[in-house]
């Protein structure tokens, strides 16, 4: 108080204060932590809850020992129920300690726990030692589970390592394969370039050669001569000679073809050598470090496809090692929620479904990641968890909702009181899974039929006879959907049984009997449009199935109940537009859901008076949830975002429900 400035003497607690001379209030104090400080003290005076045991020999009231407490009827369920909540708080008088501190108010006691710590150097040390069979074979199951989840999640680690050696070679055999075909196109182009030039040489060669064989360098033009005689002497005078005939003048040669030599073809001619050799020298060289590379790249591909093969057959094992965790914890998880449902079943916690619709109309805005769990975001932004016996996502089918619910449904044939329960908003699915179309029926049609099919198979040892009755309670009254006369029913208490005076009651001995009967009721229920749902049913109805069965050797008679109930939905007024009588409907509907909420609350803190007359709907539940029962509940939820105000308030009711505890359920046998 100091550090705040606050002087702890000016707070009023509880309205009134003992201070001490000199105006100094002799309750705060002061306390030295080992982690957290200097700590702030007050003692506050308070009304507390005290137990006391009488003692015969002094003739007094004594406090009970916190010892002793664990033992009694009164703390040793809360104790229960808070080691269920908290399963590493395993001290019992540490919880007994904190249930006096808080006036055993349980809430107040775990919220002590978990603001101080269950690490806090203060809170006594864990016990080691789990109480109860169960409790001792689910923390070895759990441990196993974690022993396999680390396990595949190394064996995913090695898995992920293996693929990135796996990408970083294939990456360089393609860098490697880009490389090559480069080269190649190097030298593809070289080739093309060497075969050109090599054409042009052959070609000016050919422009030199003559039309001989012999293969001359190049030919010379000279100038044409002419042959001439020789000059003569000058003539003596003689006698006179015959003159003789004149020579003929020789013919000049023909003139050899050919080009004439200059210095500039003889030039292009020596670049042209030079070029060529030059080619033929990078020709060379080009094909040594293709033949060096491709050597290279020959031993760098072996190396790659010998780690290939590595990494396949280590991945072959690695997938073959995965399959086996993978199975295992399967087979782990199965035989641990056997043990749960086993335990649940001992307890009579209210088994809670929950079924999303399916609408491909809008986007789901649900998260079904995880078995059995499911997450939203809450209205204020925060993303939560919730989770239930079994989670069905919006793909799921009417044969997988009935197939979980069947264990419990088929019970009543045995002489068990069985409730199921359909609960959510308007418009979220609750009268499909609970009737369904003709094509398609839900739980109720389905749950019949199994009835029926399986008294068909013991009736060489014991007789069975089912009758149906369809109740609707529309604006707090309750209504007879099967009878002819629209008469005002009533409700009455015969011990542990519940009766409906007036109730019509059709035995069914067939599929075909049981359509009949439910398609009879139908018609006779109150539906209306509303914004949210254009067949909104505007009451709850409830279908109840009478099992007796008489066995044929001992006699003994065996009496089973089936109570099918499709909750209205809850409605927001302000988004169905609800007025007139369709408001007053919706107002009656909201009452009766809260008193069943109010219900659910007595039953979670084990009050000694649960309110069930507050409502038709919960008066005629009462034998149904009062113990010596079966319940379960399907939770339907929109997967619309713009309906998830509704959503979440529903996986809270949904929540609540799974903590109710109604006792180990009884066989309702007689003579």
């Amino acid at each position: 108080w100091a550090n705040l400035g606050v002087n702890a003497s000016e707070i009023d607690v509880t309205g009134g204060m003992r201070v001490g001379a000199g105006g100094h209030d002799d309750r705060d104090g002061v306390f030295e932590h080992s982690t957290r400080g200097l700590l702030a003290t007050y003692m506050v005076e308070e009304k507390r809850n005290i137990l006391y045991f009488y003692d015969a020999d002094c003739g007094m009231w004594v406090k009970v020992p916190a010892a002793w407490e664990t033992e009694t009827d009164f703390v040793k369920p809360l104790i229960v129920n808070m080691q269920e909540m908290i399963p590493d708080w395993t001290d019992q008088i540490d919880i007994v300690a904190a249930l006096r501190q808080s006036s055993y108010d349980p809430d107040d006691a775990l919220t002590t726990y978990l603001s101080v710590g269950p690490d806090d150097p203060y809170i006594l040390q864990k016990c080691t030692k789990m109480t109860g069979k169960q409790s001792t074979v689910m923390k070895e199951k759990t441990n196993k589970i974690t022993e396999l989840e680390t396990s595949l999640k190394n064996k995913n680690d090695e898995c992920n390592q293996l693929d990135g050696e796996n990408k970083t070679l294939k990456s360089e055999a393609d860098k490697m394969k880009k490389e090559m075909e480069e080269l190649r196109a190097k030298i593809s182009s070289l080739t093309v370039k060497s075969k050109t030039t090599q054409q042009k040489m052959e070609s000016l060669q050919d422009m030199e050669r003559p039309g001989t064989a012999r293969r001359p360098s190049v030919f010379i033009r000279r100038e044409p001569t002419m042959i001439r005689p020789a000059p003569t002497p000058e003539p003596v005078l003689k006698a006179p000679e015959p003159a003789p005939l004149p020579t003929p003048l020789p013919t000049p040669l023909p003139e050899p073809d050919g080009i004439i030599i200059t210095e500039e073809i003889e030039q292009l001619v020596q670049k042209v050598d030079i070029g060529v050799k030059e080619i033929d020298k990078q020709q060379m060289q080009l094909k040594e470090m293709v033949k060096k590379d491709m050597g290279g790249l020959a031993a760098m591909m072996k190396v790659a496809m010998e780690a290939l093969k590595r990494m396949k057959s280590a991945d072959k094992d690695l997938n073959k090692q995965l399959e086996e965790v993978r199975t295992l914890y399967r087979k782990e998880t199965l035989q641990r929620k056997k043990l749960y449902n086993e335990l649940q079943e001992l307890r009579g916690n209210i088994r809670v479904f929950c079924r999303c619709r399916k609408d491909d109309r809008v986007k789901c805005a649900i998260d079904f990641k995880v078995e059995g769990e499911l997450s939203v975001v809450n209205p204020h932004g925060k993303k939560m968890s919730f989770q239930f016996d079994k989670v069905y996502s919006p793909s799921s089918t009417q044969e997988q909702v009935f197939a979980d619910t069947l264990p419990i449904i088929t019970s009543c044939v045995d002489g068990y009181n069985v409730c199921i329960i359909a609960y959510g908003q308007t418009g979220s699915g609750k009268t499909f899974t609970m009737m369904g179309p003709q094509d398609n029926p839900g739980v109720n049609v389905r749950a019949i039929s199994e009835l029926l099919t399986i008294c068909k198979d013991r009736v060489e040892r014991i007789v069975y006879s089912l009758k149906v009755s369809i109740v609707e309670v529309y604006n707090e009254n309750l209504v007879d959907l099967l009878g002819e006369v629209d008469t005002a029913l009533t409700i009455q208490m015969q011990g542990k049984q519940l009766i409906i005076a007036g109730l019509t009651e059709v035995e069914v001995n067939s599929v075909a009997d049981i359509e009949s009967v439910i398609s009879r009721g139908d018609k006779n229920r109150h539906v209306a449009q509303t914004k949210m749902n254009s067949s909104s049913s505007r009451s709850h109805l409830v279908l109840r199935i009478s099992v007796e069965g008489r066995d044929k050797i001992s006699s003994q008679t065996s009496r089973g109940s089936l109570t099918l109930l499709d909750l209205a939905g809850s409605e927001r007024i302000g988004k169905t537009g609800a007025t007139g009588q369709t408001l007053t409907e919706a107002s009656a509907i909201n009452k009766s859901l809260t008193a069943l909420g109010q219900v659910f609350t007595a039953l979670r803190t084990n009050s000694m008076h649960v309110p069930y007359r507050n409502s038709k709907l919960t008066h005629i539940l009462q034998t149904s949830l009062g113990g010596d029962s079966k319940a379960a509940m399907f939770v339907n939820i929109s997967p619309d975002s713009e309906n998830m105000s509704e959503t979440f308030g529903s996986l809270q009711f949904g929540s609540n429900a799974r903590m109710v505890q109604l006792g180990k359920a009884t066989k309702q046998m007689g003579p």
